[in-house]
């Protein structure tokens, strides 16, 4: 066997990649719940009081960037770990200032 190829398929950092793989993975799919969820919540709050609610479209910013976040690990963009294992996105919700006109925040 190929020395180069043996060392690559016994390092152990590249197993461990695999492992946050899997999770991140798995994590990617219990988000796409929460953003379901989300989704059916800021209709049913629309339709109801013609307002969204603000800090779920702030969430769901993040959790839109924290999906990017995740995608560019698994497809080995970057070797940074999102959430947990660095900082949560930052928005841009907050930095923009006050909410626009028929937008609630609870």
């Amino acid at each position: 066997m190929n020395e180069a190829f043996k060392a690559n398929v016994t390092k152990g950092e590249t197993w461990m990649r695999l492992i946050y793989m899997i999770l991140f993975a798995i994590v990617v799919n219990v988000a796409e719940l929460v953003v379901g969820v989300i989704a059916v919540v800021q209709f049913m709050s629309k339709l109801f009081s013609g307002r969204i609610n603000q800090q779920l479209a702030e969430f769901g910013e993040g959790l839109s960037l924290y999906f990017r976040q995740i995608v560019a690990f698994l497809t080995f963009q970057t070797e940074d770990k999102p959430f947990p294992f660095a900082p949560w996105p930052e928005t841009s919700a907050r930095a923009a200032g006050p909410p626009p006109e028929g937008v609630i925040e609870i």
